[in-house]
């Protein structure tokens, strides 16, 4: 899995990913897109295959809606979480992602949508 972590998250996200499952996992501060607007973010997501990872619920859902196409989004819906607390949601995103990998099913036009209460769903969008 290759993800981007918007920069209203730790960029110590990001690193965890690497460190702890080796994943391909960048911050969108890392990449000289601090300040980028939000198409501009999604475009580089989809660009390089990535599962974009935010807390920007509103901003993202309506560009996912009017994307013909986008490689994946994640949406924390607690949005002020500290570092760790984002890290351990993480940690359920990445649970159910590999779910959903090995049952055939990639991210590619959807959203997945997760709280620190367990809750998770997807939903297509585009649809």
């Amino acid at each position: 899995m290759k993800f981007i972590i918007d920069e209203d998250l730790s960029p110590r996200v990001a690193r965890y990913l690497c460190q702890e499952f080796c994943f391909d996992a960048i911050a969108v501060r890392d990449r000289g897109l601090l300040g980028a607007t939000d198409p501009e973010v999604l475009e580089y997501a989809l660009t390089e295959d990535r599962i974009l990872v935010t807390a920007n619920i509103r901003d993202f859902e309506k560009l996912a809606s009017a994307a013909e196409i986008h490689a994946g989004i994640v949406l924390m819906l607690d949005g002020d979480l500290r570092a760790a607390e984002q890290i351990e949601l993480m940690v359920e995103v990445v649970r159910v992602l590999q779910v959903e990998i090995a049952a055939g099913k990639d991210l590619v036009n959807r959203v997945l949508y997760i709280s620190t209460s367990g809750t998770a769903r997807f939903e297509n969008i585009p649809v």
